[in-house]
């Protein structure tokens, strides 16, 4: 079982699930409701700290909040299940390759010691912050690119 504490709730539950909805906005090129957007954003943050706290072994989790993810993408936001599940897989894909750079960072060319960041979810919500940085990066970017594509999509009919 992980340990969290209410500090990661708002450090990293919140705003990694307002990523990763709009992480499915993106992919499936919806407009964006900010009524279900908010809606959904929280409920997801809600559901994944309180399965995170479930007494399960760790992966398990992972699997349990991407179903979440696509449910509530599905119910909440009406986006189809095929565009749902494609576009969940992909903002996870993201999310996980941005903590495995950080951690990689931390571990191979800070010298951090992984094992006591995981012991103290202070140190580890801290040293977890770059790679929700390097995400929101990754999506501002891939939200350019997309509004430049479709631009020049427009210009050029």
């Amino acid at each position: 079982m992980l340990q969290l504490v209410p500090m990661e709730f708002f450090l990293r539950c919140i705003p990694e699930s307002i990523l990763l909805i709009f992480v499915s906005y993106l992919f499936t090129d919806k407009k964006v409701s900010k009524k279900a957007y908010f809606i959904s954003s929280m409920l997801f943050a809600i559901i994944s700290y309180l399965v995170r706290k479930l007494p399960i072994h760790f992966g398990v989790h992972t699997i349990i909040i991407i179903l979440i993810y696509i449910m509530v993408n599905v119910l909440i936001n009406k986006i189809p299940i095929d565009k749902a599940i494609s576009s969940v897989l992909s903002g996870v894909i993201v999310l996980l390759i941005c903590e495995w750079i950080n951690l990689f960072i931390l571990n191979d060319y800070l010298k951090v010691n992984i094992q006591v960041m995981e012991d103290n979810p202070m140190m580890r919500t801290l040293y977890m912050m770059p790679s929700l940085i390097l995400f929101v990066c990754f999506i501002s970017l891939l939200y350019l690119w997309l509004k430049i594509k479709k631009r020049n999509k427009d210009v050029f009919n």
